[in-house]
């Protein structure tokens, strides 16, 4: 198996995932990939991707938390055993043996998280109807925009590459400085960052960080939130001498 994050939730990297699979493909593995950060943000092809599996999160298309979606090649998913048991994933059922139901039902046992369902397909709704080739020009500019401006800032080192080789989002570190220090005194601005691993630490320490501080990017986000983290990181310096 080979799993490859389609967008780099530290970086912000738009990865290769078609040429990736390809590789994988002929060395005869299976791939998974996370579009958790490119799904809600841009258009994504599953099949052009050569992907065998494509996961994402509703909390990250503007939706509710605790749901998701996994896409998956037929022929895959209908040689996989379920992994959970209970209603509407059998079809017949007898003191010896069982059958279970077709696709997808196999894998969705027992009573569904319905209202978070409900949420994600309407969160996807409107992100189709905003446009998502509309979001991804958004977060581009935004990101180009705060890539230009956060150099301003004494002691700032930003992670991942240029503008137009990632997503909507910037993660940073500052000499001196710890990122969950960073987003404290950001939030005490009404300014929201993620601070810490960002569940991708074999990551930093490739990178010989301990941690990042992060700014994300969506449709909502405004240039003015741009410069009011830009101030904000200068009030962080001040604070930390």
């Amino acid at each position: 198996m080979t799993g490859v994050v389609h967008v780099s939730n530290v970086l912000g990297t738009i990865n290769p995932v078609a040429e990736i699979a390809r590789q994988a493909h002929a060395a005869g593995s299976v791939v998974l990939v996370d579009a958790s950060q490119s799904v809600p943000h841009m258009p994504v092809d599953v099949r052009a991707l050569g992907a065998d599996f494509v996961a994402f999160t509703s909390h990250k298309m503007l939706g509710p938390t605790g749901v998701g979606a996994l896409w998956g090649r037929r022929e895959l998913l209908e040689a996989m055993p379920p992994f959970l048991g209970g209603g509407e994933m059998i079809r017949e059922v007898s003191l010896t043996q069982s059958k279970w139901n077709e696709l997808p039902w196999k894998f969705e046992a027992g009573t569904m998280a319905i209202a978070e369902a409900v949420g994600m397909g309407a969160a996807a709704r409107f992100c189709e109807d905003v446009g998502l080739d509309a979001i991804f020009e958004h977060d581009r500019e935004l990101v180009t925009y705060a890539m230009e401006r956060l150099p301003e800032v004494p002691g700032l080192a930003m992670l991942g590459p240029a503008a137009e080789h990632r997503g909507g989002v910037v993660a940073f570190t500052m000499d001196g400085i710890h990122p969950h220090d960073i987003a404290t005194v950001l939030d005490h601005r009404g300014i929201a960052i993620r601070a810490g691993h960002h569940c991708a630490m074999p990551l930093h320490e490739q990178l010989g960080v301990p941690a990042s501080a992060r700014a994300s990017f969506h449709c909502y986000s405004l240039r003015e939130e741009v410069d009011a983290l830009v101030d904000g990181l200068h009030h962080v310096r001040k604070v930390f001498g």
